[in-house]
């Protein structure tokens, strides 16, 4: 039921410019710098300390591999051994 001083009045639309279009661009995709600063700050600390031990050990191990010579002279009381194999050998009786 209307209410009894309702009157319908018209409105007029008013007309707007269309909207300029749009500049399509590409979105920017972030660096692999930020990338990986924000995966880290996700980890925990206690995660990231053992993370950067792990990392440290792992350096570490490589640099004695390649410094230092792990082939020890042979002792004077010894004869050298013969090069030695993985596999089964016919013995020579």
């Amino acid at each position: 039921m209307r209410h009894p001083l309702h009157v319908a009045l018209s409105v007029p639309v008013a007309v707007t410019a269309p909207a300029p279009a749009a500049r399509h661009r590409k979105p920017r995709r972030p660096s692999p710098v930020r990338t990986v600063l924000a995966a880290l700050a996700r980890v925990p600390p206690a995660g990231r300390l053992a993370a950067g031990l792990g990392a440290a050990s792992v350096l570490a191990a490589s640099a004695l591999t390649a410094v230092v010579d792990p082939a020890a002279p042979v002792a004077p009381d010894r004869a050298p051994a013969r090069q030695s194999s993985t596999f089964a050998q016919v013995s020579g009786n």
